[in-house]
């Protein structure tokens, strides 16, 4: 049914025309399934922040989210493939311990700071450091977390 309103028609969505404006906004919900068509749970939508200014991160490779494992983390935005070198580490050196302290011989330890830094600690690591090189171990998938085995 319509109304006119000052030279405007409005039309009245009560009654008859319910079906087909229900139509019209209705979305079909569908639970997200594996390779199998087994329902997996959705991926959570992780907070990524501004890629960082250097120049030795490659930023079409990774980024830099909140993580699972331990307040930020860096994540492959990209298949990434193993044995690759993905960049250098940045940083200063020093002989005190810090947050972001790499040790690199029992007294002498380098402050990273570029963002390769938020690569978090796993018995199970997926890449390396190898002085100041940072290179992948292992195949990685695309939103998959850096990890790097500290030593403790």
């Amino acid at each position: 049914m319509a109304k006119k309103t000052a030279g405007k028609t409005k039309t009245n969505t009560a009654g008859g025309s319910k079906k087909a404006a229900a139509k019209k906004t209705s979305v079909k919900k569908t639970a997200a399934r594996d390779k199998t068509g087994k329902k997996v749970a959705a991926k959570k939508a992780r907070k990524r922040y501004p890629p960082g200014k250097s120049k030795q991160v490659p930023y079409d490779l990774v980024y830099v989210a909140d993580s699972d494992l331990h307040g930020k983390g860096m994540f492959a935005a990209k298949p990434i493939k193993a044995n690759v070198t993905l960049g250098l580490l940045e940083g200063k050196l020093t002989k005190k311990d810090g947050i972001y302290v790499l040790w690199l011989t029992d007294e002498q330890g380098m402050t990273v700071t570029n963002d390769f830094r938020f690569i978090n600690h796993s018995k199970k690591p997926n890449c390396a450091l190898t002085d100041v090189d940072v290179i992948t171990l292992k195949k990685i998938k695309v939103d998959e977390e850096l990890l790097h085995d500290y030593g403790w």
